[in-house]
């Protein structure tokens, strides 16, 4: 099976959500249709962030770390992604073990605590919206939660994005819960999934 989906994935062959999140343990595919993106939708975002070979991509809030995994088998680019909870991080690692890939990262840790400089572009899906929801709709309880903490992330996401050197890419989905900072231009929208890609790019 993982051969299946590394071949249908470096191919550009589609590839059903049901089929890749059999790579993972029941209690993450049963996260997938809410909480983690849909394959064609990653597959699209990570060309969009990808322009040229070895371009590095960073993924703020990665779960399990789908995106990545299916970005770094359908473009020639390196992808990181930060995540707070330690299950979703080792589960995102030995996915990708086992798939072969040495060209997707996971970090276990707070995205404020993480250096941004260095990436070409960033992944953001939504990544803080637990914290402004309702109890029921979060995953579990083992990271804080609360409406301030979703103001410190969007406003942390905004003060790097900001600093961020000209070039850089940046494609949401499902927003990040603030606005681009100036100096970024929408490049791009389209619907994808359940929502739409928004592909902004640093300008001035």
């Amino acid at each position: 099976m993982p051969e299946d989906v590394c071949t249908r994935l470096r191919c550009g062959l589609p590839l059903d959500d049901a089929a890749f999140d059999r790579l993972y343990p029941q209690w993450a595919r049963e996260l997938s249709t809410i909480h983690w993106t849909p394959v064609e939708t990653a597959r699209r975002a990570a060309e969009l962030l990808v322009v040229r070979s070895g371009m590095r991509v960073l993924d703020v809030g990665a779960g399990v770390g789908k995106f990545c995994l299916v970005g770094a088998l359908s473009l020639p680019g390196v992808f990181y992604g930060i995540e707070q909870r330690f299950h979703f991080v080792k589960v995102a690692h030995q996915v990708g073990e086992q798939l072969g890939l040495k060209n997707a990262r996971f970090l276990h840790g707070n995205m404020l605590d993480v250096e941004w400089y260095g990436f070409d572009g960033y992944y953001l899906y939504n990544p803080f919206a637990e914290n402004v929801a309702d109890a029921c709709e979060a995953i579990d309880t083992t990271v804080d939660l609360t409406p301030e903490l979703f103001r410190t992330y969007v406003k942390g996401v905004t003060e790097r994005l900001h600093r961020a050197r000209r070039g850089t890419r940046v494609v949401t989905y499902h927003g990040f819960g603030g606005e681009m900072p100036p100096g970024y231009r929408l490049e791009l929208e389209e619907l994808s999934g359940t929502e739409r890609l928004e592909l902004w790019v640093k300008r001035s």
